[in-house]
């Protein structure tokens, strides 16, 4: 089974060229600590609500990035609130989502492809088990569309790409406003989504104000 963080890289990556849209590359990390912090959340290492996150078990989770950010949800000499956290943890994890998607080449999900532009090599990583990015988008197709009822994990995943803003690229036209409105519903209790889109919504403001 994937993790949440590798499930939404995997569903953000250009199947073919390998890279992030401009979209999708300003709300990754977002997404990312988001992910970890669901992860956390399904482990029952952790208890949220609108205004503070509790740490409820620091034990390890067996999982280096998961037992990482734990460590510091739980040395932290303050609670803070879910929104403070997917702040924070996106720009400290350095590394995170270089490190997934190595992992990602290695469990043969993606191919590691280094192109050169002028001086400049880049590195991008076309989706290359197809077939797992299908099983993904179906279950969220089953979900949104034709009514299926959901893991509880799917409904994270979905949070996080409704959040982000990710959503209607999984979908054709016709079906995006009900996969939307399904999406809202479905997420509207889920206080860690409504973190992940506070502090894009924060990022955005930030960003307007800087530029004019």
């Amino acid at each position: 089974m994937l993790s949440l963080m590798e499930e939404i890289l995997l569903l953000s990556l250009n199947e073919d060229k390998g890279n992030f849209s401009f979209t999708a590359s300003t709300v990754i990390n977002y997404c990312l600590s988001g992910a970890i912090l669901m992860e956390l959340e399904l482990h029952q290492r952790i208890a949220v609500d609108k205004k503070i996150l509790s740490v409820l078990d620091s034990r390890s989770i067996n999982n280096s990035r998961l037992d990482l950010a734990l460590s510091r949800l739980h040395s932290s000499k303050r609670q803070r609130s879910p929104e403070h956290w997917v702040g924070k943890l996106s720009g400290s994890l350095k590394g995170l989502r270089k490190g997934l998607l190595e992992e990602m080449v290695d469990k043969a999900l993606v191919r590691e492809e280094e192109k050169q532009f002028f001086i400049f090599t880049t590195t991008r990583y076309p989706v290359r088990d197809t077939r797992v990015k299908k099983d993904i988008v179906e279950r969220i197709h089953q979900a949104l569309i034709r009514g299926e009822k959901p893991s509880q994990r799917t409904v994270r995943l979905i949070g996080l790409l409704y959040a982000s803003g990710l959503l209607p690229y999984l979908f054709d036209k016709e079906d995006r406003k009900e996969a939307k409105r399904r999406a809202k519903e479905l997420t509207k209790e889920d206080i860690l989504a409504n973190a992940v889109k506070k502090s894009i919504q924060m990022q955005n403001t930030a960003t307007f104000v800087a530029v004019n």
